[in-house]
């Protein structure tokens, strides 16, 4: 039972990763380690194995994470380029708080540099001229 959980877990992380980077260049060499193993239950309470089998999912997630994050930056930075390849309209949006982590900081200007690179033109959004009534 525990096999067949495991590979039904495996098809759905595959559904939903191919869902995800639908249309976006897969980089090869990228992804998170493997799971952690927990520890042997034979010696172990509940409340101990509990406990480290929550501080291993608690590993794992940080793990997940920093690869969403970094999943993140390239299909930023790929997503740019592609449309500055086609001459499509680009539009890098870039939040404060975005500043504060070095990665995406890194992405933005990394895109910026791709969209430059093929081409694309620094422009700003100009609202149109209004007449006021008489």
């Amino acid at each position: 039972m525990a096999k067949r959980a495991a590979f039904s877990n495996t098809i759905w992380r595959t559904v939903v990763f191919a869902g995800a980077m639908l249309a976006t260049p897969v980089i090869a060499g990228c992804g998170g380690s493997s799971k952690p193993a927990t520890t042997p239950t034979e010696t172990m309470t509940t409340e101990d194995q509990a406990t480290a089998d929550k501080a291993a999912a608690d590993a794992k997630a940080a793990d997940d994470a920093k690869a969403a994050e970094a999943w993140r930056c390239r299909v930023l930075v790929a997503e740019v380029g592609r449309l500055a390849r086609r001459g499509g309209l680009v539009r890098i949006n870039v939040r404060a708080k975005d500043l504060k982590r070095a990665s995406r900081v890194e992405a933005a200007l990394t895109a910026i540099d791709a969209a430059l690179t093929e081409g694309a033109q620094a422009s700003t959004y100009r609202l149109p001229a209004t007449t006021r009534a008489a």
